[in-house]
């Protein structure tokens, strides 16, 4: 080898070293920057990981909340619909009293009502079966009481309509209950579903 071919052989050989370096350090700075785009990666998997379970702890949550509500409406709703059904019972147990006593019942409304004179208007089947009497007690009942017995029936399910004049008193038993369930459905209502 001559002088010439030594130096462009050390120069090669140079070159080649110091490519060895730069491609060294390129791969070192490389993994450096794969390392630390993999540990962001991993912080923003984790932080999103985290909000996704907490997102989902919070829609678990609304559900049985919303859950809960429903029942309870539900369980509501229920003891509703058996507070109105004892009183529809009471109006039907009302309205199938024997005949004595649906009689002194009316007679007792009639009383009670505190008129001395006009038409008792009833449902077509008591005007029938228990209206003279009940009108006739109650005659007997008021003093200076001059009731009578209308031939005018309305559609009710019981009780009368006392008309004096223009004026009318709503003795129905429908009526009657109505306005007893106002007044009674807490008391009802806690006495068919006491507190524990």
């Amino acid at each position: 080898m001559n002088g010439l071919e030594k130096i462009t052989q050390r120069i090669t050989d140079d070159a080649r070293e110091k490519a060895a370096e730069l491609e060294a350090q390129a791969k070192a700075q490389a993994a450096e920057i794969v390392a630390g785009y993999q540990e962001r990666a991993d912080a923003i998997l984790a932080e999103e990981r985290a909000k996704a379970e907490a997102a989902a702890a919070q829609i678990t949550q609304r559900a049985e909340a919303a859950g809960a509500l429903e029942g309870r409406k539900w369980v509501l709703g229920a003891k509703q619909q058996l507070v109105e059904d004892t009183f529809t019972l009471a109006l039907d147990k009302l309205c199938a009293l024997p005949k004595e006593e649906y009689t002194a019942l009316l007679t007792k409304l009639l009383v009670r009502a505190g008129e001395r004179c006009g038409e008792v208007i009833m449902n077509q089947a008591d005007r029938a079966q228990v209206g003279k009497a009940a009108v006739t007690a109650a005659n007997e009942a008021i003093p200076g009481g001059r009731l009578t017995l209308s031939e005018e029936t309305r559609d009710i399910k019981g009780g009368f309509i006392l008309k004096s004049g223009l004026v009318e008193l709503n003795c129905a038993l429908e009526t009657l209950v109505e306005q007893e369930k106002e007044a009674m459905s807490v008391s009802v209502a806690n006495h068919l579903f006491p507190q524990v």
